[in-house]
Parts: C-alpha cells; sequence; structure tokens
C-alpha cells in the first residue's frame, strides 16, 4: 500500500511512475483506501504539473495502481478500534501530534494490518514513520498477535524499483 505522500512524489517523477505501472500487477500488487483516495481529492485544482491539474493526475496514478474494485479495502469497526489503540500507545510512546493529525495515517496502517498486506510506503517521517508511532504499530499488534507490514520510506523503495528495473533491462 501506498499512503498518500507517496503518490505526491509519484508526481514529480513521472519517468519512474511510468516504468513502476509496467510491473502493476505482475511484480506489485498495490492496494489502496478510501481515505488515501479522499486525500488525493483534497488537493486544489489550481496546483498544475506541466500545466495540467496535479489533482488529476494524483487520482489517475491511485487509479491506474489500485487497479481491481478488491483491492480498495473497506474500513470496518475492528480497523477503528485498531486504530484507536495505535493512537493511545501513541501518546504514551510521547507522540505530540493530535489525534485529529494522526487519524488518516493510523487508520491506513490498521487497515494494512488487518488485511496482512506485507508493505507500507510512506514518506512521511513526521507522523506515519515517526518512531513513537512504529513503536505504537509494533506493540500493539503485538499485543493482539497480529503482524506487523513491513514500512519503508519511499526513497529506500525508490532504490528498490530502480534496482528491479535494471534487472529487467529496464532503465
Amino acid at each position: 500500500m501506498f499512503d498518500t505522500s507517496v503518490y505526491g512524489r509519484f508526481a514529480d517523477d513521472l519517468s519512474l511512475t511510468e516504468k513502476l505501472g509496467r510491473f502493476v500487477p505482475t511484480e506489485y500488487v498495490v492496494y489502496g483506501t478510501k481515505i488515501i483516495r479522499d486525500e488525493l481529492r483534497e488537493t486544489p485544482r489550481k496546483i498544475k504539473v506541466n500545466d495540467a491539474s496535479k489533482k488529476i493526475l494524483l487520482l489517475k496514478i491511485y487509479d491506474s495502481f489500485v487497479r481491481k474494485d478488491h483491492h480498495d479495502l473497506k474500513e470496518n469497526k475492528l480497523v477503528h478500534v485498531l486504530s484507536h489503540d495505535y493512537f493511545k500507545e501513541y501518546k504514551r510512546q510521547k507522540g505530540h501530534l493530535s489525534e485529529d493529525s494522526m487519524r488518516n495515517d493510523l487508520i491506513i496502517i490498521a487497515t494494512a494490518t488487518i488485511y496482512q498486506l506485507d508493505i507500507v510506503v510512506s514518506d512521511d517521517e513526521r507522523s506515519m514513520l515517526s518512531d513513537a508511532a512504529i513503536k505504537a504499530y509494533d506493540s500493539v499488534n503485538k499485543k493482539y498477535g497480529l503482524k506487523n507490514p513491513t514500512f519503508k520510506k519511499y526513497s529506500d523503495f525508490k532504490k528498490e524499483v530502480i534496482r528491479r528495473f535494471s534487472r529487467y533491462g529496464t532503465q
């Protein structure tokens, strides 16, 4: 699953995005959520990329990666309970952001956890990938016997993708 922040990076690096698109869904299966798509929809129309609306571009990228209906994962009560527990533990871990600031990030991680996704990629080290947040996910998931997804920073994911391209002779 790509966090909302990653789609912004994809819009800034369209050649990488195009190459990555060739490997979806064969090498990478990408899942999404209504929260991620809604956050992308909040992008102001006046922001442009190459004279085109960045909002439209972000939504097109999302739709091209999250291709199947069952890949747009639904929230449920379990996701909300887990995200609430993450926040309580985040505060115990001395996390400084408010629940409103963290809500979407925690729901995204809870969704990835409940649906047993392997990887969550984010460019958001201030909240979603902060030390306090990672410790909260670990602690709560351990308590419930749930497996953490692997958390990857966008920069590390990009390096991995570029290595894969070179293996296939694609640059």
